[in-house]
Formats: C-alpha cells, sequence, structure tokens
C-alpha cells in the first residue's frame, strides 16, 4: 500500500509518540509499503520507500489547528490525495482513514490542567472543535487508541462507533529492557551513589503533568525512619527549580536526585526499587511499561492508560487521580517495610505484565487494520 502519514514533526529517537511513529515507519517498509511523511520537520532518512512531503508553518492562535489547515490543504492540491491507499494521522486534523491518538484527548485534559476560565481562551476552543470534528465517523472510517481508558474516552465523549475503535497497545524492546540480577542491581546502585537507599525512580519530559509535585509531597508524609531511607530519582529534562524549593521548604532537599535526560533508562530502573509516577492523565504512559520491563514494580494513578499492566497490590499500587497524596503516602510506607522476599514478588509480577507488550503484534495488528480499512474503501468505491 502507498500510506500518507501525517505528524507535524517526524523525530526519530525523541519522544514517546516519535518512536511509536519510527517503529511504525521501519516495519510497515519491511513489509513491502510505501510511506510519504507529512510533517514541518522531517529528521528521518529519505528513500525509494519513505519520502518527506515538507507542510509549511501557518500561522494562527494554536500550532495544532495551524497545522491542520495546512496538511489539509497540501493533501487537496494537485489531487495529492489521490495517490494514497490510506490517510494516516497521528495528529488532529480531518479528514483521514486513520487517526491513532497519541496525545492527550483535550476534552478530557481541560479540566484537569486547566481553570474553568482557559476554556473561553480562544486557542482551546480551536483545538476542542478541531478534536471533535476529527473523532467523527463523518470525517474519519476508524481510530486506533493504546489503551482501554483512551478507547472508553473516545467511545463515551464523542460517541463514536465501538466498532470502528481499535485498541493496539504499544510495544517494548526486550533487548533494551530487561530485568537484572541482585549483583548487577547493588552495583548500578553504588555506581550512582544510591546504595542502602529504597529509590522511588520518577520519568518524565513534564515534571508537573506528570505528577512530580505529588511525587514529591508522597515521600515527604512518610514517617521520620522510613523517610530517611528513601531517595526519589528524577530523570527527565525538565527544569527543578521549583521542585527543588518544594523539597527545601518539605525538608526533603537529601531525599532527591536529578539526573537529568538520560539515553541508558535500564540502568536508571535497575538502580530503583519502585517506579513513583502519578501522572495527572495520559494516553499510555510508556515508561510504566519500561519499569515493568525491568521488573520494577509501580505505583501510578488510573488517569494513565498502562496503569491496565498493574494488579493492585500484586505488581504495584493504583489510585484513583494524583489528588490521592495521602493514600500514595500511606501505599509507600507499607511497600517500604515488606520484607526481601515480598518485594521479588511484585518485581516478578510486573515483568511477567509486560510479556504480552510486543513491537511484533503491535504491528501485525496495525497491518490489519490498514488492509481492513482499504478494502473498505475500495468497496465504497464501487457504490
Amino acid at each position: 500500500m502507498k500510506i500518507a502519514l501525517i505528524r507535524n514533526r517526524y523525530s526519530p529517537g525523541r519522544g514517546g509518540a516519535e518512536k511509536v511513529a519510527e517503529k511504525f515507519v521501519r516495519n510497515f517498509i519491511d513489509r513491502g509499503h510505501e510511506i510519504t511523511v507529512f510533517s514541518e520537520k522531517f529528521n528521518g532518512e529519505e528513500s525509494d520507500k519513505l519520502k518527506w512531503h515538507k507542510v509549511p508553518r501557518g500561522a494562527g492562535l494554536s500550532k495544532t489547528t495551524s497545522f491542520h489547515r495546512q496538511v489539509q490543504h497540501a493533501l487537496n492540491k494537485d489531487n495529492c490525495r489521490d495517490e494514497f491507499d490510506i490517510v494516516y494521522t497521528m495528529c488532529r486534523t480531518f479528514p483521514a482513514d486513520i487517526f491513532r491518538i497519541t496525545e492527550q484527548l483535550h476534552y478530557e485534559w481541560m479540566p484537569i490542567g486547566y481553570s474553568s476560565l482557559a476554556r473561553l481562551n480562544p486557542r482551546h476552543f480551536s483545538i476542542l472543535s478541531l478534536e471533535k470534528k476529527t473523532i467523527n465517523p463523518d470525517n474519519m472510517r476508524h481510530i486506533v487508541v493504546n489503551s482501554k481508558l483512551l478507547r472508553d474516552q473516545v467511545i463515551k465523549r464523542f460517541d463514536y462507533p465501538e466498532e470502528k475503535v481499535s485498541l493496539v497497545s504499544n510495544g517494548i524492546d526486550e533487548k533494551v529492557y530487561f530485568p537484572a540480577e541482585k549483583s548487577e542491581k547493588d552495583e548500578m546502585k553504588k555506581k550512582l551513589h544510591l546504595s542502602d537507599r529504597f529509590v522511588c525512580i520518577f520519568v518524565a519530559a513534564n515534571f508537573k503533568i506528570k505528577g512530580l509535585n505529588e511525587a514529591i509531597r508522597a515521600i515527604a508524609g512518610l514517617d521520620e525512619k522510613t523517610r530517611k531511607r528513601v531517595t526519589l530519582l528524577v530523570v527527565g529534562k525538565d527544569k527543578p527549580k521549583h521542585f527543588l524549593e518544594l523539597a527545601e521548604k518539605l525538608h526533603l532537599t537529601e531525599n532527591l536526585v536529578f539526573a537529568g535526560k538520560q539515553s541508558q533508562m535500564r540502568d536508571y530502573f535497575i538502580a530503583s526499587d519502585l517506579l513513583l509516577y502519578p501522572s495527572h492523565y495520559e494516553t499510555f504512559g510508556n515508561v510504566i511499561l519500561e519499569a515493568c520491563a525491568c521488573g520494577i514494580p509501580v505505583l501510578t494513578t488510573k488517569m494513565v492508560g498502562a496503569a491496565e499492566l498493574i494488579k493492585d497490590n500484586k505488581n504495584g499500587f493504583l489510585v484513583k487521580s494524583a489528588k490521592q497524596v495521602d493514600q500514595m503516602t500511606s501505599l509507600l510506607e507499607a511497600y517500604i517495610k515488606l520484607p526481601e522476599s515480598e518485594h521479588k514478588k511484585f518485581a516478578k509480577n510486573a515483568l511477567s505484565a509486560s510479556k504480552n507488550y510486543t513491537w511484533t503484534k503491535h504491528i501485525s495488528d496495525l497491518e490489519k487494520i490498514f488492509k481492513k480499512v482499504h478494502q473498505e474503501k475500495l468497496a465504497a468505491a464501487k457504490i
């Protein structure tokens, strides 16, 4: 098939959505498909099977709606759209054939991340309007989601036909993320100056949205004896100033370590004892899958799609939302005090939860959807 991939930025090796786009491109090309990327920026390598159609940057209150207008103009120009069997978008735009949702649903995020007055902002209004028109069966043949949470939100919020929503889970590279023997774990803790510490790891590019404030407050609530044993290891490129000030206010400065952005994430996972990830809301959360694949239990919220991997009190813990700081503190306190034998059970169960999340399955499931939608298009064209 000839496929048009719409992505405002195609940057392999960057964030979670970019990694998913890269996996899609590489694997679909290996399966004989041809892909043209429609984007403003393109950091890949063009070939006979991979082309780039540059989308010029437009003007407007919202980059999201501006890109939508520009990419639709590019597709409509000279009947360009007709050159493709499938138009596949990974961002809000319409019309298209398949929309894989990679960002938070703005309808769901607004009441969590913004005040009621912010809804009057024209920028938010334009994004909400675009999202509603994109997730509409008149404008989109099929929706692909990466979690049960997101699937349920799409069906309920937008009244989108359930049979046209497919769950295709993210995958994990088992050659990159895998558990460590105790000796390797001890060695990595020593290397990172974390020996004899109970390490809670927090990984994010956006510390506020992913709940670092709440993670710090949860640790601050531990009893003094337990708190003295705990280190919160923060990995990511966001600015630490505000969070260091909060830690100082809560007398937690010595418990907090900012490691910055890291390329060898497995080293940091295996040096840790628990992923503390009280994210406010996201469609999946690859960091949870990565932690589980390394045998690291997880404490997270039910507002994260990847929370579906976590079985409460088996391989981690779930709280309703990031607001439940006191509950997170209680769960942490209880877990830290468990014997080592119980920690090993949690680690084993975390690893087991990641086993069905493979890129091979992801690509195969996605290709089946593409073929199905293509056949539907051909059938509709004959009517």
